[in-house]
């Protein structure tokens, strides 16, 4: 009989396992991996996984990657010998794990949050002689109370629609009190926000760059392959966007710029780099970042030097609210 081989059992284990009859969930433990000895450990198995084996692993698998975002990037960064110059590029998916912006919808009135609901709209009308509907008129919520339907030629139309109510009256106290949809804004963290537009440029500016050696400073949430646009239209090859990334490898630096996918009010940094395998695989990658580490001095293992502390990576802002004259 083969000697049984025993391991160490982690803190957590005994919180996590569940157990059996008369057995502490340490005993199970150990005895399941009597049975198994071969079966590798999951919790000493949970290393964190960094943005180039997520690319690696979708290198290796059968399935081709899907486009999910075409567009342009445009550079003109003088500093690192790069005029102005544009490439259509495509992104696949490498890595992703995002989560919703929160924010809240206020009144600006009263400065209290309000909720959405789907309630009915009821409207008079009379009918025309091809059926369309004349004189439209909205049946406010008072008289929908004491009548359903109107006598005589008036008939009556319901449809959902979207209304808006304050959110403590109507969930604590029960009352529908109706706030109009002019008055609602969104707010985060007390500032009012506007949806962004989804990016289909990536401007880099002249000072959005960073060293290659500083990218794992950045918090990044999803990460996309970048390859030539294959649309015919736009005529982009492979030997130039190959070029540019071979460019980066040499100058050992990393684009930064502005990015949104649209659809709401969140934007994040993104950071445009190559990255080679031992292999000879060359790719260009962007990490989208949600901000970056917060690296504290006191726990570095090398003291800082007589030369002066790095400044903070660069981040991109938020764009400002575009006002046109009429």
């Amino acid at each position: 009989m083969a000697a049984a081989v025993f391991r160490f059992l982690p803190p957590d284990a005994c919180l996590i396992l569940g157990k059996r009859r008369n057995e502490t969930p340490c005993m199970l433990w150990a005895s399941n991996h009597l049975k198994y000895p071969q079966e590798e450990n999951l919790f000493l198995r949970a290393m964190p996984k960094d943005i180039f084996s997520e690319v690696e692993k979708q290198a290796q698998s059968a399935a081709t990657a899907r486009a999910t975002w075409r567009g342009v990037l445009s550079l003109d960064i003088p500093t690192l010998g790069l005029g102005a110059v544009e490439y259509h590029l495509r992104a696949a998916k490498a890595h992703g794990d995002l989560e919703p912006v929160k924010f809240v919808k206020i009144d600006q009135e009263t400065g209290k949050e309000v909720v959405s609901r789907e309630v009915p709209r009821m409207y008079r009308y009379k009918q025309g002689p091809a059926g369309e509907r004349l004189d439209m008129q909205e049946i406010s919520q008072d008289e929908v109370k004491n009548k359903v339907k109107y006598e005589g030629e008036l008939l009556v139309s319901v449809r959902n629609e979207k209304r808006f109510f304050l959110k403590y009256e109507l969930e604590f106290s029960g009352q529908w009190i109706e706030v109009p949809a002019s008055r609602v804004v969104d707010k985060q963290d007390g500032e009012e926000i506007e949806p962004f537009d989804r990016t289909t440029r990536i401007q880099v500016e002249p000072d959005g760059f960073v060293p290659l050696e500083r990218i794992s400073e950045y918090k990044f949430k999803e990460v996309y392959q970048l390859s030539p646009d294959t649309d015919p239209k736009v005529k982009e090859t492979t030997s130039r966007v190959k070029q540019l990334a071979r460019y980066l490898l040499e100058k050992q630096t990393a684009l930064v710029s502005f990015f949104s996918w649209g659809r709401g009010y969140q934007f994040y940094t993104s950071v445009i780099h190559p990255y080679e395998r031992k292999d000879g695989r060359l790719w260009l990658l962007m990490g989208l970042s949600e901000g970056i580490l917060k690296l504290d001095d006191a726990w570095a293992l090398e003291e800082q030097g007589e030369a002066e502390g790095l400044p903070p990576v660069p981040v991109a802002k938020k764009k400002p609210k575009v006002t046109i004259s009429k």
